[in-house]
């Protein structure tokens, strides 16, 4: 077995999260014991933890409405209470209109988008306090 098969075998057994391994031929033996080494990494750059937004997100891509495009009437007010699963604005993909839900109870705060604006899948549209 040559030096670069070696390797190519530590390699691959590190790769596959193995600690040991043993081969045996004619005349030959070897025993591989691999050491993890885990890298020490500064306070300064350890990982921040995300805020966790706390809202009514957009259910899909559309255009969203916070005055329902037929009545013309807001469809929910800021500091208005919520319950879940009651409707706060309006996505409307083409001629169709998809209701926006409060996924829990809480207070509506101040819309994060304009009304009219292009929305993508997960883009926040209120805060719920």
């Amino acid at each position: 077995m040559t030096i670069e098969e070696i390797e190519r075998l530590a390699a691959w057994c590190a790769s596959a999260g193995m600690g040991e391994i043993e081969l045996s031929e004619a005349g030959f033996s070897l025993r591989l014991h691999m050491q993890s080494v885990v890298p020490s990494t500064p306070a300064a750059e350890a990982p921040k933890a995300e805020t966790v937004f706390k809202g009514v997100r957009a259910p899909g891509v559309g255009v969203f409405r916070l005055d329902h495009p037929t009545t013309g009437r807001p469809v929910a007010d800021p500091g208005q209470v919520v319950r879940k699963g009651e409707t706060v604005g309006v996505l409307q993909v083409g001629p169709c209109l998809k209701a926006v839900l409060a996924p829990v109870d809480g207070v509506l705060g101040a819309a994060l988008i304009e009304d009219g604006a292009v929305v993508g899948y997960g883009t926040p549209l209120y805060e719920l306090v």
